[in-house]
């Protein structure tokens, strides 16, 4: 039997950020990140994989507790990225960080180790960076507890925080907070149709609730399906065999739809 592969969250901004090409940090996961993860053996996991579409903020920070590592790039001093790694080392969970060349590390945590690695991303820094962040991880991951590269070191705080033990809801309070949950998405539904009927694309292009959108993958265009509803974070999709498919607007899928299939 295939032992399941051990899995490292990817904490990074996911949006365009000011001061960068649009879609650099999309390039860093793909050219670096991923590739390191992969040859120090573990599966990458980052908020807006395809297929964890619907991961909701409930379900990250879950991830970022679970999995067996992290890995978080400080590059722009992204404020999201900083409280998704604060969360991990609250329970002082092997992480490792990394930046670019260009971003200065903050005062509060710059006893911390860090990689750095050139943000031009030629393919000589590639290859030679993409080593480092395995070895970082492996290294990291194999250390022992006391020796986990953390705030709570740096602070000298000698316990972390812990989770309460999990809570089993009654059958009928699990049917009452469904039904509410329901009722909540279709009052939301209802509600943003009537708001927002059209949106533009990263691409310039302008589309209507009711159009069809594809999505660009390794320069091929896949039809997702309808476009059901829009909001001012997401936009639902059903595809022809009636699945919901959510994209985040601040996501790289976003980045890569379009209305014409070419």
């Amino acid at each position: 039997m295939e032992q399941e592969r051990k899995k490292c969250f990817v904490i990074m901004p996911i949006s365009d950020t000011e001061g960068y090409d649009k879609g650099h940090f999309n390039r860093v996961y793909e050219h670096l990140i991923k590739p390191g993860c992969e040859q120090a053996g573990f599966e990458p996991i980052r908020a807006d994989d395809t297929s964890k579409a619907n991961m909701i903020m409930v379900d990250i920070l879950q991830k970022i507790l679970e999995c067996d590592m992290a890995i978080c790039d400080l590059s722009s001093r992204n404020p999201n990225v900083f409280y998704e790694l604060g969360f991990r080392q609250a329970f002082n969970k092997k992480t490792i960080l990394i930046k670019d060349i260009k971003t200065t590390m903050p005062f509060d945590i710059s006893g911390i180790r860090t990689l750095t690695y050139n943000e031009n991303l030629r393919i000589d820094e590639v290859k030679k960076t993409v080593p480092e962040i395995a070895k970082c991880i492996t290294e990291t991951f194999e250390a022992d507890d006391k020796d986990v590269n953390s705030l709570l070191q740096l602070l000298s705080i000698e316990k972390p925080a812990t989770l309460p033990e999990k809570v089993t809801l009654s059958q009928d309070s699990s049917m009452i907070l469904n039904a509410i949950e329901e009722l909540s998405n279709k009052f939301e539904l209802i509600s943003n149709n009537t708001k927002y009927t059209s949106i533009r694309l990263p691409n310039g292009e302008n589309v209507d609730v009711g159009d069809v959108l594809y999505i660009d993958r390794n320069s091929e265009h896949v039809e997702l399906g309808e476009l059901i509803r829009i909001t001012p974070r997401n936009i639902l999709i059903k595809g022809s065999n009636g699945k919901i498919t959510q994209i985040l607007r601040n996501g790289q899928d976003f980045q890569n739809l379009t209305e014409i299939p070419f």
